[in-house]
């Protein structure tokens, strides 16, 4: 027997088979899973050395809570918080800007945009093979001490701390002599 043209799938059948199909897969998409046997669990991931600190996971970052323990002390310190830049290693450059925030003895980090405060510089020379850099406030200004024999402008007067000087000059009298007897001579006290 050959292949003719009575062997052809009718259209009816093509759209009956589509339909069956169809119609198992809607069942399987429905159908309530056992009750014995427990939905699949995700596995569980320990929290990494960077999340746990407060950072998202990146390779180069790794090993900077460690590095900033031994370079902490260094930092400048304001209400428990310092700011600093960490090392690129691609880039070569100091292009990671963090906080780091200290509470109960622990630190905490925070990856933040690089600051800019008009009061504060970034520490121009880092410490030797150092992958951090701090974040420094600007010092207060000291003037310079008067040069000999100039004066010094005084600060302007509190009104409520009014004291009276008496500028006039100060009289002292003259030293008493005492009159001894014959071949004594008088000394002033």
């Amino acid at each position: 027997m050959g292949a003719g043209a009575n062997d052809r799938i009718s259209p009816g059948r093509v759209i009956l088979v589509l339909a069956a199909l169809l119609a198992i897969w809607i069942g399987f998409q429905f159908h309530p899973q056992r009750k014995g046997s427990p939905p699949p669990l995700a596995p569980v991931q320990a929290e990494s050395r960077l999340r746990s600190v407060g950072l998202r996971d990146n390779l180069d970052w790794d090993g900077l809570p460690e590095f900033f323990a031994i370079v902490a002390d260094k930092a400048e310190w304001k209400d428990g918080k310092t700011r600093f830049s960490y090392w690129h290693p691609v880039m070569k450059d100091y292009s990671y800007y963090f906080e780091a925030t200290r509470e109960n003895g622990r630190v905490r980090f925070r990856e933040i945009a690089e600051p800019h405060d008009p009061n504060y510089f970034w520490e121009e020379k880092p410490i030797e093979e150092s992958r951090v850099r701090f974040y420094y406030s600007v010092p207060t200004p000291v003037p310079p001490p008067p040069a000999l024999g100039e004066t010094i402008d005084p600060a302007p007067h509190d009104t409520r701390l009014k004291v009276n000087i008496d500028k006039s000059p100060l009289r002292v009298p003259p030293p008493e002599t005492k009159i001894n007897s014959p071949g004594q001579e008088s000394k002033p006290r």
